[in-house]
């Protein structure tokens, strides 16, 4: 009886390890840049539309709480933003049509762009990449930023 047992615990600890040892190797893969990327998605359809996005970088904090917020311009609106910003909140591009854009990361899982964006907040920026939209929410992932003239941004 002891044996039956102890056969029983040993299959059921080896299988609980080849389940482990098969999913880590079959979901995810590494890149380039060391972070892992998971295949449930090797579709081109999940993987955004080529595009641009014009427009000022801020906290979103204000724009879903003030739907008349928009680029911070006056000493105190610029204040506010920055100890928004100061405080962890989310950061997004407003663009001229006031469609905000949440970046994320060019990686599953998602990791946090926030430190890429920082530099740019409070001023208008020009952004290339992979643009995702599920019904009213916008997103993209980022492959170039720059910084450009607010005549332009318009």
């Amino acid at each position: 009886m002891k044996s039956l047992v102890t056969d029983f615990i040993a299959t059921i600890v080896l299988t609980i390890w080849l389940t482990i040892s098969g999913i880590s190797q079959t979901h995810v893969h590494p890149t380039p840049d060391s972070q892992q990327v998971h295949t449930s998605h090797p579709d081109a359809e999940y993987d955004g539309k080529p595009g641009a996005v014009t427009g000022y970088v801020r906290d979103i904090a204000c724009l879903l709480r003030n739907p008349n917020a928009q680029a911070a311009t006056t000493p105190t609106t610029k204040e506010c933003m920055e100890k928004c910003v100061k405080s962890g909140s989310p950061i997004g591009i407003l663009s001229s049509d006031g469609t905000l854009y949440t970046p994320i990361s060019r990686v599953i899982p998602d990791t946090s762009v926030r430190k890429q964006l920082l530099p740019y907040v409070g001023k208008y920026v020009r952004a290339t990449g992979k643009i995702f939209e599920r019904g009213s929410l916008h997103a993209m992932a980022i492959s170039s930023i720059e910084i450009v003239e607010a005549s332009k941004a318009h």
